[in-house]
């Protein structure tokens, strides 16, 4: 049973969640559009840099260290798995872990993993169960481009020397129609560039195009995981904006049940007490 301050006390208490969750979701919100614009600025970005990449590999079909192909296929893949570093958003993280132990158990299960794990929660679960290669929670917080780049250096290098015979990347897509995104990061396919072949750009290159496309092959790398990255943060964003809001939801929900047991007690304990004096004052008289 229920007493007055007991009930009091647990008003108070979800009325400062309520007010806690608010506060994280217009966090969120105006993080969300901050991040939105990136999305925004770095596929403009993308589309240009792909654009003279594919110009490049057309004009330089034999370059010599164009990594089209898989040096060695008993060698282990590199999946690289983007985590929030937080909780509180939902269904974000366990949907995201839960389809990667799904691809490495179906698609991947005749191969040996390594896990790069970009965020907290996913290094958290997935170190139980896979050797981890690399872990960064650095550029979730702020994406650095020092690191980023000592990352893309270490995997491309690696590819190249045969450590790896595939990188492929799984992330929260920002894509209503497709939640999680799995891509092939390394080796690139050469169809992409035989589709391509009609292109026509007058273009002066300076120095040699095969010095920018050595420059290039890292760069488009680069960007494919920084894109990653930010959407993967924005749907984080947009997640813990919903939870928050539904948090929020649930505990305005939960004070009006408790204020309504407040003030249904209270009444009794006023008619109470109203009985009790009268009955005294009749017995008086």
């Amino acid at each position: 049973m229920y007493n007055l301050k007991e009930i009091i006390g647990r008003v108070k208490t979800v009325s400062s969640i309520v007010k806690i969750t608010n506060a994280m979701k217009m966090v969120s919100s105006v993080k969300l559009k901050k991040y939105q614009d990136k999305i925004y600025k770095c596929k403009i970005y993308k589309k240009k840099i792909e654009e003279i990449f594919r110009l490049l590999l057309i004009n330089n079909n034999n370059y010599k260290h164009y990594p089209y192909k898989t040096y060695n296929k008993k060698k282990p893949i590199l999946l690289i798995v983007i985590t929030s570093n937080r909780g509180l958003c939902g269904y974000f993280n366990n949907l995201l872990l839960k389809k990667t132990d799904q691809l490495i158990e179906s698609f991947l299960c005749k191969k040996q993993i390594y896990i790069l794990s970009i965020g907290k929660i996913g290094k958290d679960f997935l170190s139980k169960k896979y050797p981890i290669y690399l872990y960064n929670s650095d550029l979730i917080e702020n994406i650095n481009e020092i690191n980023l780049s000592n990352i893309v250096d270490d995997i491309y290098k690696n590819f190249l020397n045969g450590y790896f015979s595939n990188i492929k990347i799984i992330y929260n897509s920002y894509n209503c129609n497709k939640l999680i995104s799995i891509k092939q990061i390394l080796p690139f396919k050469i169809e992409k560039i035989e589709n391509n072949k009609n292109n026509k750009n007058n273009y002066i290159f300076e120095p040699s195009e095969e010095e920018i496309l050595k420059y290039l092959f890292p760069e488009i790398i680069k960007i494919n995981i920084y894109k990653s990255i930010l959407e993967s943060i924005t749907s984080e964003h947009l997640s813990r904006m919903i939870a928050m809001h539904k948090a929020k939801d649930n505990g305005i929900k939960i004070n009006n049940e408790l204020l309504f047991i407040y003030n249904k007690l209270r009444k009794e304990n006023i008619t109470k007490e109203i009985l009790e004096i009268v009955g005294v004052g009749g017995k008086n008289q």
